[in-house]
């Protein structure tokens, strides 16, 4: 039996030796990030038959396991994508609230000053330092957009350089993950290999910040991972690589491509709209649906500001008695209109025309043919859907024609019938805070009086007051040509005018209380109070300096409210703005908190399987400290047995 108990004592000698080994190995290891604690599993070796009793014969070490549980790591794995993408976004959105805060009061103080400058020119027209200012002041709006929107577009070619740095990191982990799984598959025939599991693990944690992963493991112990369940990056061994090109249809909105081993120039198209997850997703999410929409929502405030008040100058006449011109661009200028619409078929071209700022929502909208005239227009924010059916426009049989001016303010003219796969995207104020533009260069160009002079004769007795409003197409009095406007006893009106071919004309017809309009050659004279027997108007061109009528339209404007369908003011839409992207920065940094507190719990429930704890390591270090002195001293003991047995003769 002497040589019995000496194997049984190297037995738990080598067992106890390869417990410390271990201990040692996790105690090493306890600041190493990824690892998980291990344990060297003993079981007994075969049993000895002699003299009618099983004996033992020892211990063995059966394997060295990981303290894992999948269950807890998909946790893990889960709230960290959700951690990483929240707090991303969350980062991100801080730094657009400050840019939207910081221009907001460069706007509003801007904005105070330029109404400030036309109170002044109100109240003294002819004063040329005042129409300076003025115009100065207009320089400055110009300035802060041109700046907002500048700002911005870096902030977007950043974001893409970042999604394109990513995408090289993200297949450099795959890469890495597929070369970790062929080497656990060929270690996997001889044991269990820790080490390259918990490293396998840590490209998977650093994965899953990036996207959002799904994982499915085979018999070889490879690990397949899935793109958010859907489309495969790493298969086996073989690793899919993520890689960035030009957008569609927009080339600068650039998107996600993966592309297979051997691919021979094959490749899977992700749509940014794609929820990615993890930081990626952040990303894309920052870029196409809150930094788009926000140049958008700004820029439809620019153009209201240039087409209210380019309305109101080509109303007036400048201080030099010239109709006055445009003080901003022209919003429908075709550049303009060109640019709002972006497709990628290149035989068919869009302009988009702006025919009603008040209803403008600031919106982007993707655009599919279903054929027969019928266009399925999205709303890239909200996603919702509404079906356009198109008209021909009679100067062009090839032209198709989206008149959505009731509901957002814009029509849509295409050169020709696009196709069902065509990809279409229509950005109505996209640039409109860039396209902004100054356009009078003296202060005596600004239009301060109104085109026409209404003059009531000194002999009335009612309280009439006449109001003009004009089209486009208006005939207005000319020089050394007044209307007049006069009322008699039996309730109607006389108009006394020259017309557009220069012959004098009169019409009369009964005044309507209850519609008290009087339309002439396309001005539209709008009567106030009431009108007494006799009562006579003269109207007259304007000159010069004569009057402030289109000065004082102008200072209407700071609490006109035209924008959001009637409801805001030029200051009340800005705020929106700034206020809208505040609340979801705010929004969001809850998010945040809330996802790093329910990663921070999935992770303190995995550490606490497989986490090193050095109390238990330190007690674990004594227990088999003294199992191998023990196992030792029964090595010595049977040692010393067979010596003895050897001495006796």
């Amino acid at each position: 039996m002497a040589v019995d108990m000496y194997q049984t004592g190297v037995s738990g000698l080598l067992a106890a030796q390869a417990q410390l080994a271990t201990t040692g190995h996790n105690i090493a290891n306890v600041n190493t990030e990824g690892y998980n604690r291990q344990r060297a599993e003993q079981a007994t070796t075969m049993h000895m038959f002699s003299g009618g009793n099983f004996y033992g014969t020892g211990t063995r070490v059966t394997d060295v396991t990981r303290m894992y549980q999948e269950y807890a790591f998909r946790d893990v794995l889960v709230n960290n994508t959700e951690k990483a993408g929240a707090e991303a976004l969350y980062n991100h959105l801080t730094y657009l609230d400050k840019t939207m805060t910081s221009v907001n009061a460069g706007l509003a103080s801007s904005l105070d000053d330029l109404y400030g400058a036309i109170n002044a020119v109100a109240d003294n027209p002819g004063n040329l330092g005042n129409r300076e200012l003025m115009l100065a002041n207009a320089q400055d709006i110009v300035d802060h957009f041109n700046e907002f929107y500048s700002s911005l577009e870096q902030e977007k070619m950043i974001k893409n350089r970042d999604i394109e740095s990513r995408a090289d990191h993200i297949s450099s982990l795959t890469a890495g993950i597929a070369e970790l799984n062929q080497q656990i598959m060929n270690a996997g025939q001889n044991g269990t290999p820790n080490d390259l599991l918990d490293q396998r693990d840590r490209l998977l944690q650093d994965l899953g910040k990036q996207v959002q992963i799904t994982t499915l493991k085979d018999s070889n112990g490879m690990i397949s991972v899935m793109l958010n369940g859907r489309e495969p990056l790493v298969s086996g061994n073989q690793a899919y690589r993520m890689e960035v090109r030009a957008g569609s249809p927009d080339h600068q909105q650039t998107e996600l491509y993966l592309v297979p081993p051997n691919s021979n120039g094959q490749a899977t198209r992700i749509k940014g709209s794609q929820a990615l997850g993890g930081e990626m997703g952040a990303l894309f999410h920052y870029r196409d649906q809150v930094l788009g929409p926000n140049l958008s929502d700004m820029g439809k405030t620019a153009i209201a500001i240039a087409d209210a008040f380019n309305k109101i100058q080509t109303q007036g006449v400048d201080l030099n008695g010239d109709p006055g011109k445009n003080m901003f661009n022209d919003i429908n200028d075709p550049e303009a209109m060109a640019k709002r619409f972006v497709g990628n078929n290149p035989n068919v071209t869009g302009e988009v025309e702006i025919t009603d700022t008040g209803k403008l929502t600031g919106g982007e909208y993707s655009l599919k043919y279903k054929g027969s005239g019928e266009y399925v227009l999205t709303d890239i924010t909200t996603g919702e859907q509404k079906v356009v059916t198109s008209t021909t426009d009679p100067s062009d049989p090839n032209a198709q024609v989206l008149n959505l001016s009731d509901e957002l303010g814009f029509s849509l003219t295409l050169s020709d019938e696009p196709g069902v796969s065509d990809e279409m995207l229509i950005q109505p104020t996209r640039q409109g805070a860039i396209d902004l533009e100054l356009q009078l260069n003296t202060g005596d160009q600004i239009a301060a009086s109104g085109s026409v002079v209404v003059s009531p004769n000194g002999d009335n007795t009612g309280t009439a007051k006449l109001e003009l409003t004009a089209d486009n197409q208006a005939h207005l009095p000319q020089k050394d040509s007044p209307w007049t406007v006069s009322f008699d006893g039996s309730g109607n009106y006389t108009v006394d005018y020259v017309d557009s071919l220069g012959a004098s004309q009169s019409v009369t017809a009964a005044f309507d209380p209850n519609n008290p309009e009087i339309t002439v050659e396309g001005v539209t004279i709008k009567v106030s109070g009431t009108p007494a027997e006799f009562d006579q108007f003269e109207i007259r061109q304007a000159g010069g300096s004569g009057n402030n009528e289109n000065a004082l339209a102008f200072a209407e404007l700071q609490n006109k409210k035209w924008l959001n369908n009637g409801k805001s003011t030029v200051t009340d839409s800005l705020n929106q703005t700034a206020v809208g992207i505040g609340s979801l920065t705010r929004n969001q940094g809850v998010k945040a908190e809330a996802a790093g507190a329910a990663y921070q719990q999935s992770y303190d429930r995995m550490l606490s399987t497989s986490g090193v704890n050095l109390d238990e390591e330190a007690a674990n270090l004594l227990r088999f400290q003294q199992s191998y002195m023990a196992a030792a001293r029964v090595v010595s003991t049977a040692s010393e047995t067979m010596n003895t047995l050897l001495q006796i003769r």
